[in-house]
């Protein structure tokens, strides 16, 4: 009964299922793909073609029901007697089981279209059941409790065949996702192609494109035990780079991997062997491209800034390096040497408001009359008193942070943190933050020209010129007479500027004469030689309560000495904030009479703030020392009075360096004039001569626009956006030649000043790319970060030794013993000397010379452009 069931007729088959055949389920084969020539190898061919879309057979849901539906009637029953029934029924008919399977599987032309087999066909494609016997004819099923060894059954022949099926998916794959790899001659170079490659969205992208290749990958490198036990780490990076390495050797076009890493790894110190080596596994380019490739971006890059310098305005900036180059092989015309040369470069401000076609002439307009009419000591006394309100406010917040920052106040859990009384003043007048504001750096290529000499910076002044593009008679015309360029520097490089400036007074045109340059001297450098002057100040010995007793309490090695190279700046000035923040501390608990500063918790904000007023007053100004001062001479505290003095002087400090950090240029232009007492007191007269110069060009020589532009855009950059991470110029110019000469430097016999003059251009865009991967890595704390230790219990031995001797306590009669220990007032020092008038008239000798005697500029204040057009021609 189940055999007559399974043996139904051909026109019952035909009765059921022609109707839906007809709808067309099944896709007909088109001409080019007949099954005429149905031999195994053109069957593998037209089934696993390359075509975009496989024919996909779709089986009748019934005839999947029915299959079901036997199944159930034949629980229980064996299937042998069927089977054999069907065998002997195809011996009788001439075929067997590989000719029926082969003729039902698209092997017979008539198959194909008979109705019945077509169904049948369909039906078992999509079973159920298809999968368990693909499973068994390539591993079969034992016998239960048979020992003897597994049938082979069609294993080799499955394997062989799921191997040309896998290989003709990969390789589909491959091709598919090449076009995400290709690096394309002339972009490949370009820094935006660099930081676009982002290695998420690129993994994102493979899963999509080559799922059957990622998958296969991502198994093989990570087990699903080790998916289990590992929650962190991830393996698509790896999965990734096997991908491209993959895509690479097919074709060396796909290398936009094998080129990140090669220019990465060349500047993080990779051989040249090293670089063989990576190449011939796929991972990097060649080293020989990597060096042409250098080349190429240094080039490009050059090209960039001088365009980039057509259509935004731009500063620049340059200092010596030296550089040790070494030999291997010492002969006469092949000796090492200690190189002494210049690197430049040049800021590009693509947030400033360009400058006006008249900001040039106007500029010598007001040059001219300001030369004879320089600054006076009662106009920089009036800017003192003007900018002393703002400087005071500032260090009242700086001692108030001093407390809210300290472990025993603990901020965190006042009730208090959040009130206006405890946030910082509104600034004067801050550069503006964001992505939008940062500033690019394109450094020019270094040159074997020291600054020795005057001969040799007007060699160097020609240099840039000539990289810049300013080579052309009409090029110089248009700079001359139309633009205004800011150069910036450390005190040396501006005073040998300034004396070229000087020494071309008399010459014939406005491009050789400089008229175009205003000398700005480095904020970086003068913070150095205000710290350099508090240590001059206030060193002491190990016996009194200066510095160097600090020092010695906190082994503070090597700040016994002034330096000018190394870290020994960096450390002066954490030693000072360190040394500050500790008298500071001390006297909280003088003005507010605890004992501890966590009872200052109990006090409002408001009561806070006034505690700070009064400690500034009363411990930290120059009023309070004046009252000392008027107090008859047995009834003085002379070590009472000069930790007032280093509060007031160190406080200054403080609101400059955070002034710059924040970019309040508002503030940075208040200090000058009190900068000013500083430097003629401590007897620093080229600091002095350089804040003189400033203060002339910003209240006497230079035009409104020139100077909101010197302000707002010579003093400070920002490379990062972020609204504390402003930076001096030629602190930005240092940072620069340090990645000349550690972070990004070249080694080898053959490195030479040509060579460095073709390589450094290129370091911004190396910079870019270097930052880039090790973001994408999780690598950029390593080696470019550091972890700064706790300074509280420096801080706190500090404030333990002043509590124990009493120092902060007014005392009547107490003096300072050493004649060394004693720190000599430098501000009022200064102030003196500025009003007495033989300062500035030493300054105004010196500036004489200058242009003041020439007609030429006293010929500006009359509106003679015709006749200076005619002289502007180099």
């Amino acid at each position: 009964m189940a055999t007559e069931n399974l043996l139904a007729t051909e026109d019952d088959w035909n009765d059921i299922f022609l109707a839906r055949d007809v709808d067309g389920n099944e896709d007909e084969q088109s001409a080019d793909e007949s099954d005429s020539d149905y031999d195994d190898a053109r069957t593998a061919a037209m089934i696993y073609s390359d075509s975009d879309e496989d024919e996909i057979e779709v089986g009748p849901a019934i005839e999947l029901q029915n299959t079901q539906v036997l199944r159930d009637q034949l629980q229980g029953k064996s299937l042998v007697g069927p089977i054999r029934h069907i065998l002997t029924v195809m011996d009788g008919l001439g075929i067997n089981l590989p000719i029926f399977l082969d003729a039902l599987s698209w092997g017979d032309p008539e198959c194909i279209q008979d109705a019945k087999i077509r169904y049948s066909r369909s039906a078992l494609m999509n079973s159920k059941e298809l999968p368990g016997i693909l499973q068994r004819w390539w591993k079969p099923l034992r016998t239960s409790g048979s020992k003897k060894r597994r049938p082979r059954g069609a294993g080799p022949v499955m394997q062989n065949f799921a191997s040309e099926c896998t290989e003709s998916i990969l390789d589909r794959e491959l091709e598919a996702i090449a076009v995400r790899l290709v690096s394309p001659l002339g972009e490949d170079i370009k820094e935006e192609t660099f930081t676009s490659l982002v290695f998420t969205e690129m993994v994102e992208d493979m899963k999509a494109e080559a799922p059957t290749l990622w998958k296969l990958l991502r198994s093989m490198a990570y087990t699903p035990e080790q998916q289990r036990r590992n929650t962190e780490k991830n393996p698509d990076k790896i999965v990734l780079m096997i991908i491209s390495m993959l895509s690479y050797t097919r074709s060396h076009h796909r290398s936009r991997f094998q080129k990140l890493f090669a220019i990465y790894l060349k500047f993080r110190g990779l051989s040249a062997k090293g670089f063989d080596t990576l190449h011939a596994l796929a991972l990097t380019m060649s080293h020989k491209w990597t060096g042409n490739a250098v080349g190429r971006i240094s080039k490009q890059s050059m090209n960039e800034v001088v365009e980039l310098m057509q259509s935004f305005p731009w500063l620049i900036s340059h200092d010596n390096v030296q550089i040790p180059f070494c030999v291997f092989s010492q002969r006469l015309d092949n000796q090492g040497e200690f190189g002494n040369g210049t690197a430049a470069t040049v800021y590009i401000k693509r947030n400033a408001k360009p400058l006006s076609e008249t900001a040039n002439p106007d500029l010598k307009k007001c040059r001219a009359a300001g030369l004879l009419n320089p600054i006076v000591e009662l106009d920089i006394i009036d800017l003192t008193d003007k900018s002393f309100p703002l400087i005071e406010e500032r260090g009242i917040y700086q001692v108030l942070r001093f407390l809210l920052d300290s472990p025993q106040f603990d901020l965190k859990t006042y009730s208090g943190k959040d009130s206006a009384a405890l946030k910082a003043p509104p600034p004067v007048d801050q550069l503006p933050s964001g992505l939008d504001n940062i500033t690019l750096q394109y450094l020019l290529g270094t040159v074997n020209i020291p600054e020795a000499s005057y001969a040799d910076n007007d060699r160097l002044m020609e240099e840039w010129f000539t990289q810049i593009g300013w080579t052309n008679v009409s090029e110089r015309m248009k700079v001359g007479m139309r633009k205004v360029v800011a150069w910036i520097g450390d005190q040396l490089t501006v005073d040998r500027l300034r004396g070229l400036f000087k020494f071309c007074a008399e010459d014939e045109n406005s491009f050789e004469r400089m008229d175009f340059a205003i000398l700005i001297f480095g904020w970086l450098h003068l913070q150095m030689a205000f710290a350099n002057s508090l240590h001059k100040q206030y060193l002491g010995t190990t016996s009194g309560r200066g510095l160097k007793q600090a020092f010695e309490l906190l082994e503070r090695k090597g700040l016994a000495k002034v330096l000018t190279k190394g870290p020994w700046h960096h450390n002066l000035e954490e030693a000072l904030y360190h040394i500050a923040e500790a008298h500071i501390r001390e006297d909280w608990l003088i003005v507010s009479g605890a004992r501890d500063l966590s009872e200052l918790r109990e006090r409002t904000p408001e009561q806070l703030r006034d505690l700070a007023k009064k400690l500034v007053r009363k411990h930290a100004s120059s009023e309070a020392m004046d009252e000392i001062d008027a107090k008859p001479n047995e009834k003085r505290d002379q070590q009472k009075r000069q930790i007032i003095q280093w509060n007031r002087d160190i406080l200054q400090y403080i609101v400059l360096d955070q002034a710059i950090r924040y970019g309040d240029v508002g503030v940075m232009e208040a200090m000058l004039p009190h900068l000013l007492f500083r430097f003629i007191g401590g007897c620093n007269t080229k600091y002095a001569t350089e804040i003189l110069e400033l203060l002339q060009g910003l209240q006497r020589e230079w035009s409104p626009e020139v100077k909101d532009f010197v302000r707002h855009h010579c003093w400070l950059i920002n490379t990062t956006g972020k609204p504390d991470m402003n930076c001096p110029v030629d602190k930005a110019q240092e940072h620069n030649i340090k990645d000349i000469k550690v972070t990004y430097r070249s080694e080898g016999p053959n490195i030479k000043w040509p060579y460095l003059k073709k390589l450094h251009p290129a370091i911004h865009v190396i910079r870019a790319l270097t930052l880039h991967i090790e973001e994408e890595f999780n690598t950029l704390s390593r080696g470019k970060k550091h972890t700064t230790p706790k300074k509280e219990l420096d801080i706190q031995c500090l404030q333990q030794s002043y509590s124990t001797s009493g120092y902060h306590k007014y005392s009547a009669g107490r003096e300072i013993n050493s004649k060394k220990d004693r720190a000599v007032d430098y501000a009022t020092i200064g102030c003196l000397k500025l009003q007495r008038g033989k300062i500035l008239r030493k300054w105004k000798e010196l500036r004489t010379f200058e242009r003041a005697t020439s007609e030429r500029w006293e010929d500006l204040l009359d509106d003679d452009s015709e006749d200076d057009e005619e002289n502007d021609t180099p």
